[in-house]
């Protein structure tokens, strides 16, 4: 009984593992045998490609290809660059079809098993890290890596043109975070029934962009609110706000396409914003938190963040307090109320104050006051130099730059820094 027991234990382990990847493990460990041997000439990476979720499917792909361009080694030969897919299925296989054509991607178990035996050798480091920040400003000096064939354009075109856009028309990307996508689209490889509450601070109600989407679209811009899976539709009846997420429309081409063209991108912070990243397209963070998180502040983005409000004092938190209180960089729901402070939503007027300066901003018409220029050139020094802000957490120099709608509102936001 023992032995049938042990047996039953061996076959689940071998289930969990793989039967493939337990057949292919002889074929990884002498590939990563050779590899290592040609690292001694070349440089020689095996790149996973974290495709479960579309941001990091489009951000870390992106960076990853573009750390392979500046490589270099002392023979001056050419780098051999390795990816693979981590999971099985992409987020988004339009996006995957685009990297497969301009990556050298591995057989998907092949790929695991030989980047899981690489970044277990104590010396080698032929197992690339795949990061979302652009610590280097890789992304501001280069141009997009993707681009679509003539097919794929004139799709894209066709879409257009049936809501009577012509291929010189103005759009405008609208993304709202609300908590439904991870209630009931459990991310690809993640757990099962996680309990993703403590994300919810960064949640917003799609009812106050409502003015904000109308005001752009009066400003001559077709308006789409984009999302996979969302709590409630945006109700307007202007004819240039599309409410592409609920009404029929969505498909994982246009999702990419939309986000690869748009004149430039609204967003509140979620994983689909790695689109109008990769694609070089002018965003702006709106009802943003935590202030200064991960790949936000390594963009050149538009920040106007979420007000955290002292919940005795009822007053606005300047940029100090929250350093004090180590709220700068805090993913938490809790981190926010164990620290005592209030998260309130931009109002809609809020929100149409600070679209409307970026559309500005985008057509060259923007005109900063004498005060926002100052207080812009302190905020910059102040983030450039403040021991807090870097090397800790090592995002200098932040790229990210407020609203000055944002500034001219909260002007206690630069209170007690020099």
């Amino acid at each position: 009984m023992a032995i049938v027991k042990f047996s039953k234990q061996k076959l689940r382990v071998l289930k969990a593992f793989g039967l493939k990847r337990v057949m292919l493990l002889p074929v990884a460990a002498i590939s990563v045998f050779l590899l290592l041997l040609l690292s001694k000439l070349i440089t020689v990476n095996v790149h996973y490609i974290y495709n479960s979720r579309i941001g990091h499917l489009a951000t870390n792909t992106e960076l990853s290809y573009l750390t392979t361009q500046v490589s270099r080694n002392k023979f001056r030969l050419r780098p051999l660059h390795l990816f693979f897919f981590e999971s099985k299925r992409s987020a988004n296989l339009f996006l995957e079809t685009l990297w497969r054509r301009k990556l050298m991607v591995l057989p998907q178990d092949l790929g695991w098993l030989i980047f899981d035996l690489a970044k277990r050798l104590p010396m080698s480091k032929i197992a690339a890290r795949s990061t979302i920040e652009d610590l280097h400003g890789l992304l501001i000096a280069t141009k997009p890596t993707l681009s679509f064939n003539p097919s794929e354009l004139a799709e894209g075109q066709i879409f257009l043109r049936k809501l009577g856009l012509n291929p010189n028309d103005k759009f405008v990307c609208l993304n709202v975070r609300d908590e439904i996508f991870l209630r009931q689209s459990e991310p690809i490889g993640w757990t099962k029934n996680r309990d993703w509450s403590y994300h919810n601070y960064r949640d917003s109600d799609i009812s106050t962009y409502v003015k904000a989407a109308e005001a752009i679209a009066e400003m001559g811009y077709t308006v789409f609110r984009m999302g996979a899976l969302v709590k409630e539709p945006l109700v307007s009846k202007h004819p240039k706000v599309i409410d592409y997420a609920t009404n029929g429309m969505r498909t994982e081409f246009l999702d990419v396409f939309l986000g690869a063209h748009c004149t430039f991108c609204i967003s509140t912070g979620t994983g689909w914003d790695g689109i109008p990243t990769i694609f070089r397209r002018p965003i702006m963070f709106v009802n943003h938190l935590p202030i200064f998180g991960l790949s936000a502040i390594t963009l050149p983005i538009m920040l106007y963040p979420k007000l955290l409000v002292d919940q005795i004092t009822l007053t606005a938190q300047s940029l100090k307090e929250l350093i004090q209180k180590d709220l700068i960089t805090s993913q938490y729901s809790a981190a926010y109320a164990d620290a005592g402070v209030e998260i309130r939503d931009l109002s809609s007027e809020e929100l149409v104050e600070a679209v409307t300066e970026m559309a500005q901003r985008v057509e060259g018409t923007f005109v900063e006051t004498p005060e926002q220029k100052e207080m812009q050139a302190k905020l910059k020094h102040i983030l450039s130099t403040h021991p807090k802000l870097q090397p800790t957490p090592n995002y200098y120099p932040i790229r990210a730059e407020f609203a000055s709608c944002f500034l001219s509102r909260y002007p206690n936001f630069l209170d007690g820094l020099d």
